[in-house]
């Protein structure tokens, strides 16, 4: 049968363990699984794992835990097919971890980039007064205008306009209304960072957390994520 040929395709969540025990035993996290007819514990919690790729729709991570103690990391489809890794399973994508107050944390980057002009000023100002207040769609349209006025005048490569579309991206991770347009936006801000050679802390967190939004994308609507993925795999390789 054929074998998953994409493993960064296969969600990194869950991970079933299986456990043989000496004595032909077998749970899948935990649960007992019943022999079928005529086949040893290990096809049988096979068989199990397969109706729970079929329920996903997508092949599934597991960790084969032998009566030696040895582990086996596998990848299950829905097919039968059996796909062994050569490497333990990859931790899961955090969680989005946006800067906490991140148009304050703009008005400091720009101070380190060199001064704003009063325009850029009181735009940024627009940004800060918002979030403080609690308005975080009114402060991410403020960062929007503002990073819209930085482009044009600065370009799309400056510290200032980086800084301005590093907070949108921070605030759609705050608003949690729209995880396809927070996958973009981190993606946009991460491949920005990079082209323009900023440090690479920030283009890792942008590319991570590019990945934690598409995978509440993917929870919430898989259709929309999978039109995603193209974008996201052009930054996957800035994530380590």
């Amino acid at each position: 049968m054929p074998v998953v040929t994409d493993l960064d395709s296969v969600p990194l969540t869950p991970v079933y363990t299986i456990v043989i025990s000496a004595t032909g035993e077998t749970t899948v996290d935990g649960e007992p699984v019943e022999n079928l007819p005529g086949q040893d514990a290990r096809t049988s919690a096979l068989a199990d794992i397969r109706v729970r790729a079929a329920r996903r729709g997508h092949p599934v991570r597991i960790n084969a835990k032998e009566p030696d103690g040895s582990v086996w990391p596998l990848i299950v489809d829905h097919d039968g097919a059996v796909t062994p890794l050569d490497a333990p399973h990859p931790a899961p994508h955090p969680a989005p971890a946006p800067v906490p107050a991140p148009a304050v944390a703009l008005a400091a980057l720009t101070e380190r980039a060199g001064p704003l002009g009063p325009r850029h000023a009181a735009l940024l100002g627009r940004v800060v007064t918002a979030e403080l207040r609690g308005d975080l769609a009114g402060a991410a349209a403020a960062a929007e205008d503002l990073e819209t006025v930085l482009t044009a005048e600065l370009g799309p490569l400056h510290p200032h306009t980086l800084g301005a579309l590093a907070t949108r991206a921070w605030l759609s991770l705050l608003l949690r209304d729209d995880w396809a347009a927070a996958t973009r936006l981190h993606v946009l801000a991460a491949e920005r960072r990079r082209q323009a050679g900023a440090p690479d802390v920030e283009t890792r967190r942008a590319a991570r957390n590019a990945h934690a939004a598409w995978a509440l994308l993917r929870a919430a609507d898989p259709a929309s994520a999978e039109t995603l993925r193209p974008e996201l795999g052009r930054i996957g390789h800035l994530t380590a």
